[in-house]
């Protein structure tokens, strides 16, 4: 912990002493006592380490306290120093008994209270779960931000996003970009990653924002960043492309079980209708690749069909249940969109099904199946320029 209170109940945050200033302490022999359970606790000031407290032995403090490491807490002051030079009122470490918890940081900003977590540690998607709503619970909206040493960036616009960092996925309304908020303690850059979408099972691309901790404030964390249009459809094309060519490795799990179910329905991967692995904002909410998904409802549900025959959503939500998380998986999400409503949004646009009566939907033209991967490759580009030209997409609000 960053701070001890003394026995008149002074807080004292040792990383903000100089050595002078702690060699005194120590030599007066100075108690510290634990904020949250009161119990003794020892100043730890090597050189290697930020001088910080921690308990003189194994206990049961409720404020869950242990060993967070170097890169936390140097992370942790640093966002510290950065919110007070902004004027913005701000609490290291403040136990909140009602919900048990200890956010590293406590912001007021306006009339609304905001826990900071800084997570440089991998946590169960249950963990975040149950301490998003319990800040939640209390009135205070969480934030957290993800340690930079989790980032695994594997291009300009690519990282890897599996379950370890899929809850900490934020969207504060249904007007604003899913957002990842990421710090590196060691470089000082914030990075933030919005327009994020899911290219196959862990795989993702995004818009990335990063500057120097001094170069940005605490506002500049909630701007608009996302891809123009073109930049956006034109590095979807090279996934359709690569989607098409790769070759198949070891299969297992979902994957192996799509691969079996396509080879039943006589189809090969490579000519693939050019609607299916079309990009939804919201993929990142399903378990399966967005090309698995969205094949079932292309065979199972549209190509079957005779043109001009109705289904409803709710059908198609129901073989697909299976396929997505559950709804609380996101607690830092606020928007009750779906991916799937998202896909047949966009066949709807492209004229493959239209919204009738009732909420439901008529199919009103035939799913076309390239027979060659040339002509595969082709309709991808055809399909994605006529979503680009035409706005079809989320970039125009397609979500709403």
């Amino acid at each position: 912990m960053l701070q001890a209170k003394t026995k008149d109940g002074t807080l004292v945050t040792l990383s903000m002493l100089t050595k002078g200033e702690i060699s005194k302490l120590r030599k007066k022999g100075v108690l510290f006592y634990c904020p949250v359970c009161h119990q003794k606790v020892l100043m730890k000031a090597g050189v290697k380490m930020i001088p910080h407290f921690a308990h003189q032995s194994l206990t049961a403090c409720p404020s869950g306290e242990g060993g967070e490491g170097i890169y936390h807490e140097t992370g942790k002051l640093l966002l510290y120093e950065w919110l007070k030079q902004q004027g913005i009122s701000v609490n290291l470490e403040v136990y909140l008994p009602e919900i048990r918890q200890r956010p590293d940081l406590l912001l007021s900003v306006l009339d609304k209270k905001i826990a900071v977590e800084f997570q440089c540690a991998a946590v169960s998607m249950e963990e975040v779960v149950n301490r998003t709503s319990g800040y939640q619970s209390a009135g205070i909206i969480p934030i957290w931000i993800v340690g930079g040493n989790r980032l695994q960036r594997t291009s300009t616009t690519h990282f890897k996003l599996n379950q370890q960092i899929l809850p900490f996925i934020h969207q504060f309304s249904s007007n604003t970009n899913p957002a990842l908020f990421f710090f590196s303690s060691e470089t000082r850059h914030f990075i933030l990653i919005q327009d994020i979408y899911l290219t196959g099972k862990t795989l993702a691309m995004g818009k990335f924002f990063i500057r120097r901790l001094e170069q940005l404030s605490f506002k500049d964390l909630f701007k608009e960043h996302a891809f123009v249009p073109g930049e956006f459809f034109r590095l979807w094309e090279k996934e359709k492309y690569r989607f098409r060519l790769k070759q198949s490795r070891r299969l297992y799990g979902r994957e192996l079980a799509w691969h079996q179910w396509l080879y039943s329905k006589g189809v090969h991967r490579e000519v693939l209708p050019a609607l299916i692995h079309l990009p939804v904002p919201h993929q990142f909410k399903m378990k399966a690749s967005p090309w698995n998904w969205q094949s079932r409802i292309i065979f199972d549900v549209i190509d079957p069909m005779a043109a001009g025959r109705l289904f409803s959503p709710k059908m198609v939500h129901h073989l697909l249940s299976s396929h997505l998380y559950p709804s609380n998986s996101f607690p830092l999400i606020h928007a009750g969109i779906n991916p799937i409503s998202e896909y047949l949004k966009l066949l709807s646009n492209l004229n493959v099904i239209q919204r009738v009566h009732d909420g439901k939907f008529m199919k009103t033209n035939p799913v076309y199946k390239p027979e060659t991967i040339e002509q595969a490759i082709n309709e991808d580009k055809r399909l994605l320029y006529l979503l680009a030209e035409n706005k079809m997409f989320k970039h125009d609000k397609l979500s709403k």
